[in-house]
């Protein structure tokens, strides 16, 4: 069902900050960065091995949930991607087990959203299911 992880998202309060650190200690720089104000974020992804790790800053840190979590958890792993080779049979194989789902309608699915492990799920992480690109 799950083939790899793809991508951890890490909460930051600088993305600026932990690149140059990240860069620093352990020689990992990013790929691409940039604001994503359809998401209220700005990022950073820095590759490592055929995942990577992606810095996420809400763009106004007072206000949607990355900001809520920063506030409450502080820095930290706020999402993971975890790669599937079918959605549509993950979702339902899930679903049976009773686990927690975002987004998992088709109609959601339909107009772009993406499908997710609710942290009450899994251990207080949420865990976006990315399809395997054919």
């Amino acid at each position: 069902m799950f083939n790899r992880l793809r991508a951890v998202h890490v909460a930051v309060k600088s993305v600026d900050e932990a690149v140059k650190e990240f860069s620093e200690k352990f020689d990992l720089n990013p790929s691409r960065s940039g604001e994503m104000p359809e998401l209220g974020i700005r990022n950073a992804l820095l590759p490592l091995g055929d995942a990577f790790i992606e810095f996420i800053e809400p763009l106004n840190p007072e206000k949607g949930p990355l900001a809520q979590f920063l506030k409450n958890r502080g820095e930290g792993v706020y999402m993971m991607a975890w790669e599937v080779d079918n959605l549509e049979e993950t979702i339902q194989t899930l679903q049976k087990k009773g686990i927690r789902l975002i987004n998992a309608e088709a109609e959601a699915r339909v107009k772009g959203a993406n499908v997710f492990i609710h942290p009450k799920s899994a251990r207080g992480m949420m865990i976006e299911l990315l399809e395997k690109p054919k």
